[in-house]
């Protein structure tokens, strides 16, 4: 299968635009809509680096320019990991190969009540599979820049551990930013959807939560095996994360 790469913010008048487009008003027209009460989930309050190392991913949408968000997650040293479709945009009917750039990618680790605690870091390159909307493709490692002091978003906030060789069949935890003011958490024994590369996790959010991480082992700092994608009533899916993905994380990692 093929990777394609796609540029981001790589000039520093690219990175100023970004974070002053996020800073200046487009986190808080998002955060205009979030949910805080009444929550689909409860909040997540064990602290940890979860609440560090997730946060949420805004960009304007390749189709039509709106305003979004996602969830995300810091795996590597200068490496985030969320869901391929956070970051390209398909019109109806179009291919993935014709599938538009989502624009102004920006990350805020550890977003709660409006900011992030440690600042937002905006992307330098986007790393997915070309045919991304394949069984088990969706999924996008983002190089970060640095941030405004010079340091990598690892040595800021951390970094969650992530596995490529991890089975379905254990108990799993589930984060993400189902357009709420704070992280949500739900748990549940993970398995394989039948005829699918998916992981199935029995608890759901909705919109906002994609490319929000499925971990496996300690709540608060076990292995991220895949990002969230789709859910339904009962449940949720996501991309497990295997051959394909480390060869993109190793690519973001050594670049």
């Amino acid at each position: 299968m093929s990777t394609v790469v796609h540029d981001g913010a790589t000039t520093e008048e690219d990175r100023r635009t970004v974070e002053a487009h996020w800073a200046g008003g487009g986190m808080a027209g998002v955060a205009s809509t979030d949910a805080k009460a009444d929550l689909v989930q409860p909040a997540w309050t064990g602290g940890g680096s979860i609440a560090r190392t997730v946060g949420r991913l805004y960009a304007l949408s390749g189709v039509g320019g709106g305003p979004g968000a996602c969830t995300a997650t810091v795996v590597g040293i200068r490496t985030v990991i969320t869901a391929a479709h956070c970051v390209r945009t398909s019109a109806e009917g179009s291919s993935a190969r014709a599938a538009a750039w989502d624009r102004n990618l920006y990350f805020v680790p550890g977003y709660q009540g409006g900011s992030g605690p440690h600042g937002g870091f905006t992307v330098r390159r986007v790393r997915m599979a070309e045919d991304w909307q394949a069984d088990g493709l969706d999924v996008a490692m983002l190089e970060m820049n640095p941030g405004a002091d010079g340091r990598n978003i690892s040595e800021v906030v951390g970094a969650q551990p992530i596995s490529f060789t991890a089975t379905p069949g254990a108990s799993g935890h589930f984060f993400g930013y189902p357009y709420t003011d704070r992280v949500l958490h739900c748990s549940g024994v993970t398995t394989s959807a039948a005829g699918t590369a998916l992981v199935r996790i029995p608890c759901h959010m909705g919109m906002g939560s994609s490319g929000g991480p499925y971990l496996l082992g300690d709540e608060s700092a076990g292995s991220v095996v895949a990002v969230n994608i789709s859910g339904d009533a009962d449940a949720s899916y996501g991309t497990a994360l295997g051959t394909f993905a480390q060869d993109l994380y190793r690519q973001s990692e050594h670049s």
